[in-house]
């Protein structure tokens, strides 16, 4: 850890994203991309708030389906609420992993563990989601996979270029997980908007964001029960009535 930046000189994908959210983690460079980037491209800001309230819905629907184990990968900077924080008020002993290699993350997730219920547990993974067993090793530290895990891949697949790999990545993470298990996943959809907006992104420094389309996101839950057919997440059992589609889509889907 001491080895690498805690204050990357550019902007960096989680603090931009962050920004972006609402979330009040980032630097200076974070800030001015998100702001020129939701300056020009107001889907972008819309995306990312999206994403986080996703987060939340997904998290309450699946504890109050009974599940009591979460895997946050991919985790990102914190966006209050955090994932157990939401699974932890309806569960107080639900346990969750979060997992990421941004070196800011980790410290931030280190900052967690000693504030969840304590009746609960808190953990992280320093690692890229890429290292399935890796995760998968250091996650048993936590949780128990033979019992229902909901999995959580919310914005980070699109860091991976090739579809087909994303895909298969979440599908080895869902072969691990015991029947009752959850994924839910969601990346930046390939509109003409969001395509200007990810060039803009490139040029201003931050990481590639590879956009999906509807056919690129749907083999990512194969083999599972969809809750819901891919679309714009804002719509994936919405709390407020009427909500406006977003750019940002997903879906929520069970192990049989």
């Amino acid at each position: 850890m001491s080895e690498r930046d805690l204050q990357p000189k550019g902007p960096s994908s989680a603090g931009t994203w962050c920004c972006l959210g609402g979330g009040h983690v980032y630097t200076e460079a974070d800030r001015e991309l998100a702001e020129a980037i939701g300056h020009s491209f107001p889907v972008v800001p819309a995306a990312a708030r999206a994403s986080h309230a996703f987060l939340e819905r997904v998290v309450d629907h699946t504890a109050r389906a009974g599940i009591t184990q979460f895997l946050d990968l991919g985790t990102g900077l914190p966006v209050e609420p955090n994932t157990h924080e939401v699974a932890q008020a309806i569960e107080k002993d639900a346990r969750v992993v979060y997992v990421d290699n941004d070196p800011t993350v980790i410290e931030h997730a280190r900052a967690l563990m000693a504030i969840g219920s304590p009746d609960g547990a808190v953990d992280y993974v320093d690692g890229d989601v890429r290292d399935v067993q890796k995760i998968l090793d250091e996650a048993r530290r936590t949780l128990d996979l033979d019992r229902p895990v909901a999995v959580l891949m919310l914005s980070m697949l699109g860091h991976i270029e090739n579809p087909t790999e994303a895909g298969e990545i979440a599908q080895r993470y869902m072969r691990a997980m015991a029947p009752g298990s959850y994924l839910a996943t969601c990346d930046s959809y390939d509109s003409p908007d969001m395509r200007a907006a990810a060039a803009a992104y490139a040029a201003g420094g931050g990481p590639p964001i590879h956009l999906r389309t509807v056919a690129q996101l749907e083999p990512t839950g194969a083999g599972l029960e969809f809750l819901a057919p891919v679309g714009p997440i804002s719509l994936w059992n919405p709390t407020e009535p009427d909500p406006e589609p977003v750019d940002q889509w997903g879906f929520v889907a069970r192990k049989p």
